[in-house]
């Protein structure tokens, strides 16, 4: 065995304790490694010594809800099943924190939670080896390696709101692996994978992971406030398609939410058959689409200010557009 198949395999043996695999039952115990188990939904990884995060597309039609470990010792591996509890989930990034229980409530084994050490994706280039950890089509713990092939993609979630920074890799990425983690050579949690880029609903060599810096702001939030706080401008957009058919230069404003930071700023929205006001540029950074803007607000925090520049198209002087001066808004 060479040099570098001696690290994939230590790396798997090091990571194996910290996947485990979420079905709405426990997996029997004498088909373990023999044939896929149909009841996973899908997978997880341990994030802390009481919780299991995982996408919340994979929890949200599950009744019951159990995570299974995989232990080895001197009679072999084995499954170890625990009911866990949903605490909080955030469908817009696509992430569920689980906490395990015992029957009891005597506590968890000394042991059985073991972390996965986290990295960082905002530094994360194309080329770089990758591996996907999970239960492809029920087949429990599965490695597969490959690249990083894109960085900075972008995916819709349940929530209509964008994920940014999505990471595209070659690692195959099946049904059953969303909520497992990709990991560097490292060994180190840099997303969490969640979906394939088919025409034909089956793998076609383009995964999709969301990245680990969103998840921990997310996770963190949701185990300290039991939901995910998010920056908003209070602004609805017109579809982007709408922007591009009356050639405006930015996202047009379809409605001001009332009371929010938008509305003390004074933003116009569309009425009486007069365009909103369209918004160009976000600290300076150009704007072209709603995309532009959530991805930016993705890196802002509740109570940051953010200051956007606005077109305001005028009725009262033949249709042609005012640039107003920047507006500051708290957010």
């Amino acid at each position: 065995m060479c040099s570098d198949e001696q690290l994939v395999t230590a790396l798997f043996e090091r990571v194996t304790p910290g996947v485990v695999s979420i079905a709405k039952e426990p997996p029997p115990q004498d088909t373990l490694g023999e044939k896929p188990s149909p009841a996973i939904a899908g997978s997880g990884f341990v994030w802390d010594k009481k919780h299991v995060v995982t996408n919340f597309h994979v929890i949200s039609e599950l009744q019951t809800t159990f995570v299974t470990f995989l232990l080895k010792d001197g009679s072999g591996p084995r499954r170890v099943s625990y009911r866990a509890e949903v605490i909080g989930y955030d469908s817009t990034s696509d992430v569920a924190v689980l906490e395990v229980l015992t029957p009891d409530g005597s506590g968890l084994p000394k042991d059985l939670m073991q972390p996965l050490k986290r990295g960082r994706s905002e530094k994360l280039l194309v080329g770089q080896n990758v591996f996907a950890f999970g239960n492809p089509f029920g087949l429990e713990h599965s490695l597969s390696r490959g690249i990083i092939s894109g960085v900075s993609r972008r995916l819709e979630s349940a929530g209509g709101r964008p994920i940014s920074g999505v990471i595209q890799t070659d690692a195959s990425i099946n049904p059953g692996n969303s909520g497992g983690p990709l990991l560097n050579s490292e060994g180190q949690v840099i997303g969490v994978n969640t979906a394939i880029l088919s025409g034909s609903g089956m793998f076609a060599g383009v995964g999709l992971a969301i990245p680990i810096d969103t998840v921990s702001k997310n996770v963190e939030s949701i185990l300290s406030r039991g939901f995910v706080k998010r920056p908003l401008l209070g602004l609805v957009f017109a579809p982007d398609v709408m922007d591009q058919e009356l050639q405006l230069n930015g996202i047009m404003v379809m409605r001001v939410v009332p009371d929010g930071p938008a509305a003390a700023a004074g933003v116009r929205p569309m009425r009486g058959g007069r365009l909103g006001d369209v918004v160009i540029s976000m600290d300076g950074r150009r704007i072209t689409s709603t995309d532009d803007l959530f991805g930016m607000l993705e890196t802002k925090a509740p109570g940051d200010v953010v200051t956007l520049r606005l077109q305001r198209p005028s009725a009262d002087e033949g249709g042609e557009e005012q640039d107003n001066p920047p507006q500051s808004l708290g957010i």
